[in-house]
C-alpha cells in the first residue's frame, strides 16, 4: 500500500457512508407551504453532489415558476463524523449534516439574506437507491416561517 492509498483509506474513513449513498445528480420540484399550511411557491431543483478526497461540494439550480434560474454552490469537509459546510453565494451561511440513521441525514443550516436570519433544520432520506424525499423546518427571524419538501430522483451517479 502506497503512501497516497494510506491517505485515501484515512480519508473515507472520516467519511460517513450515508454521505458516498447521495453522490450524484438529482432532481425534483420542491413545494413551500407557509407556517399555516398554505402553498407559498413551487420550484424545479437539480442538486449535483460530489466527494473528492475529503471534500464535499453541491451546486444547486433552482428553475423558478417564470423561468429564471438560480445557482447556489456548497463545499464541504467531514470533521468528525460531521459535514461542515460553507457557501460562496452566501457569505453568512453555515451548515452542518450528520448521519441521523435509518438512511437519513440530519442537517442543519442558518443563513443571513435581504437581511433576515433563516434557520433550516431538514431531513434528507433515501427511499431506495436512486430516490430521496427532503423536508426543511424553516425559521426566520426565531419564528416558524413554514415546511418546503421534495421527492427527488437521482438522474445520474458522479464518481
Amino acid at each position: 500500500m502506497t503512501s497516497t492509498d494510506l491517505i485515501n483509506k484515512q480519508g473515507d474513513y472520516q467519511i460517513p457512508e450515508i454521505f458516498k449513498r447521495h453522490i450524484g445528480v438529482w432532481q425534483g420540484t420542491a413545494i413551500k407551504v407557509s407556517s399555516k399550511g398554505e402553498l407559498e411557491r413551487t420550484f424545479h431543483g437539480t442538486f449535483a453532489v460530489s466527494i473528492e478526497g475529503s471534500d464535499y461540494y453541491q451546486e444547486n439550480t433552482y428553475t423558478l415558476a417564470d423561468g429564471n434560474t438560480r445557482k447556489l454552490r456548497f463545499k464541504g469537509h467531514f470533521e468528525n463524523g460531521f459535514l461542515i459546510l460553507s457557501s460562496s453565494d452566501y457569505p453568512e451561511f453555515s451548515g452542518k449534516a450528520w448521519d441521523g440513521g435509518e438512511e437519513t441525514i440530519m442537517f442543519r443550516s442558518s443563513k443571513i439574506e435581504n437581511g433576515k436570519h433563516y434557520i433550516y433544520v431538514e431531513t434528507m432520506t433515501l427511499t431506495n437507491s436512486n430516490t430521496r424525499v427532503r423536508s426543511s423546518q424553516i425559521f426566520q427571524d426565531g419564528v416558524f416561517n413554514g415546511i418546503s419538501y421534495i421527492e427527488e430522483t437521482r438522474q445520474e451517479k458522479v464518481i
